[in-house]
């Protein structure tokens, strides 16, 4: 599960513009948009800002589940939802993942998105009773790393990402590049388990080519 710790305050009420998204995605969004009240499941309303919208992806499978389709989703919702700004840091937010904190930073009007995430985060004790600390301690982490993140942005080194894979210090990528290798995998996994284009990708992944 992917955990929310931090939409920065400037980002929270960006206003999202649903009717230019394309249905497809809306689909795929929809994932996100139900509830369950006594026992009988409910359509929620769509997010209306940012901040909402970090919030229907709050512990769910979020990161570490970056197929095609959600790779289109965040693509679509980055050109097509947000106004086109420039000059400034786009929308991003924080989420716990495994041992690491991950962002994923939108471009309003375009569709190179940014993702990322932090070393391994190491606490102290493992007494569950722990988790508010622990928590606390990854929002000061990610609104540490924002401060970075905006100053990189800002001079140009989020245009680098694809040949440094880092951004402020984290690791990162390019969603354009796990949207690639989600649609080589679908390719590879279509194809006989004897194939030999099969097998090698198999390998490449088990040895950690591919991320």
């Amino acid at each position: 599960m992917s955990s929310l710790r931090l939409v920065p305050a400037s980002m929270a009420n960006i206003p999202i513009d649903w009717t230019r998204v394309p249905e497809a995605s809306m689909k795929k969004l929809a994932k996100w948009g139900h509830d369950w009240e006594n026992e009988v499941m409910v359509t929620k309303p769509l997010p209306k800002t940012f901040g909402d919208l970090a919030k229907w992806f709050d512990e769910s499978k979020f990161f570490g589940y970056f197929g095609p389709e959600l790779c289109t989703l965040i693509m679509d919702i980055s050109e097509f939802a947000f106004q086109a700004a420039s000059n400034q840091t786009g929308p991003r937010f924080y989420m716990k993942y495994r041992e690491q904190i991950w962002f994923l930073l939108f471009t309003p009007g375009k569709r190179n998105c940014i993702m990322g995430h932090s070393d391994n985060i190491a606490h102290e004790g493992e007494d569950d009773s722990e988790y508010e600390r622990w928590a606390a301690e990854e929002v000061v982490l990610a609104e540490k790393f924002d401060a970075r993140l905006e100053r990189d942005v800002l001079e140009g080194k989020a245009g680098m990402v694809e040949f440094t894979q880092k951004l402020a210090g984290w690791n990162a990528h390019t969603l354009e590049s796990y949207l690639e290798t989600g649609q080589l995998g679908d390719a590879m996994i279509s194809l006989p388990m004897s194939h030999p284009a099969r097998k090698a990708f198999i390998s490449s992944m088990l040895s950690g080519r591919f991320r």
